[in-house]
């Protein structure tokens, strides 16, 4: 799948200026990088890279964007004076990004595009079964909550559940064991410590599993290379450069642009940012149009727990009459 450094410049492109670039030879300071295709014969002007960022992906200063003097560039040696030096001197053959529009991390009060691709992943969902082991006989409540441990973060409001299943212990490790249907459960907000209620009581060892939609933003592949997808329980998106999500380029484009739009709204003259809130708006029209025909839209059961309750009455014995009462649930 595409990891971070690929929606990025993905973003970036459909922003409008993108460039990669390597160096060439050593600077003699930490504000500067030297690009040998950037020398020529006098055909560059010394404003060429004027309010752009160089970002390095990698290197020693891996993850850090400097502004480019609006004179910065030095054609007749390739050298590029920035705004603030790195924290190291940058190496020969460093991969360098160039980016015009927005900047590739959030600087100057700007949203950067690593930014947008978390937002992106935010609001983009995929379907996935939360195992929680019961540790003790006849079990009916299980936390949620992060403070428990559970991991369960993203987990905040029961319309993320589609339903909720259970296995016994003694079939966990079978191939072909077959989850049974939890028919009556309930979410417990509790404030900060949420619940789920089973109507059922699991034994310790019994499997309840819970089919969830989860934000793609926790469901990631984090780096380094051959690690598994899973829910990183310190942080939300993806941070390093390797990074993998679900979400196709394509997709991460079409929803992009609404981040990229607005973010553009708010800088330059009054015209632009009329013409950027329009896009915008435009944009949105698109993004929700991509996610209801590409993302699963998985059909939750909400009859889960019984509506109505019968509770005798102090004369039942005699006259042989229940009380009918609603509840909420």
């Amino acid at each position: 799948m595409p990891s971070l450094g690929q929606y990025r410049r993905r973003l970036a492109e459909t922003a409008g200026f993108f460039t990669p670039y390597t160096t060439t030879a050593g600077a003699s300071s930490a504000d500067q990088v030297v690009i040998g295709d950037l020398i020529s014969a006098g055909a560059l002007e010394t404003s060429f890279l004027a309010n752009t960022w160089i970002y390095q992906p990698s290197g020693p200063n891996a993850g850090q964007a400097r502004r480019v003097q609006y004179n910065g560039l030095d054609p007749i040696s390739g050298t590029v004076h920035l705004d603030r030096a790195f924290p190291q001197l940058t190496p020969i053959a460093t991969t360098l990004e160039i980016y015009g529009r927005l900047p590739p991390v959030s600087m100057e009060g700007r949203l950067g595009l690593n930014g947008i691709v978390n937002r992106v992943l935010d609001e983009c969902w995929t379907l996935k079964p939360i195992d929680i082991t019961a540790t003790r006989d006849s079990q009916k409540l299980f936390d949620i909550s992060p403070s428990t441990g559970s991991g369960f973060a993203w987990l905040d409001a029961e319309d993320q559940i589609v339903d909720v299943y259970s296995r016994a212990s003694t079939t966990i490790s079978t191939p072909d064991s077959i989850d049974q249907l939890m028919a009556t459960w309930r979410w417990l907000s509790h404030a900060d410590a949420p619940q789920i209620e089973v109507g059922r009581a699991l034994n310790t060892g019994d499997l309840l599993r819970i089919y969830a939609i989860v934000p793609m933003s926790w469901w990631i592949k984090p780096n380094p290379p051959g690690t598994m997808w899973s829910m990183p329980q310190t942080y939300r998106g993806l941070v390093v450069e390797d990074d993998e999500a679900l979400i196709d380029l394509n997709g991460m484009e079409i929803v992009g642009k609404v981040y990229i739009y607005d973010e553009l709204s708010k800088w330059g003259l009054p015209d632009d940012q009329a013409t950027f809130r329009q896009l915008a708006s435009r944009a949105r029209a698109g993004a929700n149009q991509w996610k209801r025909l590409s993302l699963e839209r998985p059909v939750r059961r909400t009859l889960h727990w019984p509506k109505s309750l019968s509770v005798p009455s102090r004369w039942g014995y005699t006259y042989g009459a229940d009380w009918g009462m609603v509840t909420r649930g």
